[in-house]
């Protein structure tokens, strides 16, 4: 319990530094000269790293990463913990995300949520079209835009439903879906918890890109099988054994 108030305090600390260091940093890096705001993300990516640091009996482990040239795609992890964006951040250095809107007034991480670009979440039809339209905003500027389709963390390690939205834009914009599993974070961090677990092993994989030729909902159970078999012990290359 006193370690996880000390990596909260810790996360604070290291937030606070970051929201500083990219409000100095946009001055120079705004979207006129860094279109891609890739010296934004890139901070973004030291707060995940420094937060890993402090997690040293965590390895944390990305596989698959050939997969990400070609992009812009529509990036679609499982949700496991709060610690995802985390291991992602750390392993990944240029995307954006669609986060839960409270996010955006929680100081001071809410100024970096802003300044990088982050989207928030929908609730209504209105917003849903405002999501949509900085998705697109994103994906137009060759940076990957990373969807939760299951919405929210999952509360026991079981796969959810896959939400059609992040494959029905992938089908009107012509961007592929990278589908990615994430485990090991929800034994870190469980959902509707504070307390971190110190032990553990986290593993990143990136599974093949696949156009959505088909219907959003084909697209969508796809994807969620491609990371089951991963999640369950898929090929040890990052390949997704083939559907049957």
């Amino acid at each position: 319990m006193i370690g996880s108030v000390f990596l909260w305090v810790w996360v604070w600390v290291l937030g606070t530094f970051l929201a500083v260091s990219t409000a100095l940093a946009f001055v120079i890096f705004n979207p006129v000269v860094d279109p891609q705001r890739r010296v934004i993300h890139w901070l973004c990516s030291l707060w995940g790293k420094g937060i890993m640091l402090v997690l040293l009996r965590i390895p944390l482990e990305l596989k698959g990463a050939e997969h990400l040239k070609g992009g812009p795609y529509l990036l679609v992890p499982n949700h496991e913990s709060l610690a995802d964006i985390i291991v992602l951040l750390a392993k990944l250095e240029n995307f954006v995300f669609v986060a839960r809107r409270g996010l955006f007034f929680a100081p001071p991480i809410a100024i970096v949520m802003r300044l990088a670009g982050y989207i928030p979440a929908g609730r209504t039809g209105h917003d849903a079209q405002t999501v949509d339209r900085q998705c697109r905003y994103w994906l137009e500027r060759k940076v990957d835009v990373l969807i939760f389709p299951e919405g929210s963390r999952t509360p026991d390690g079981q796969l959810k439903r896959f939400r059609q939205g992040p494959f029905h834009l992938a089908k009107q914009t012509g961007h592929k879906v990278l589908p990615i599993a994430i485990k090991g974070t929800g034994k870190v961090l469980p959902k509707n918890s504070l307390v971190y677990k110190f032990k553990g092993h986290v593993t990143i994989t990136l599974l093949p890109p696949f156009a959505v030729d088909g219907t959003p909902l084909e697209a969508a159970r796809k994807a969620r099988a491609m990371i089951a078999q991963s999640l369950a012990g898929g090929r040890p290359d990052g390949e997704a054994a083939p559907l049957v």
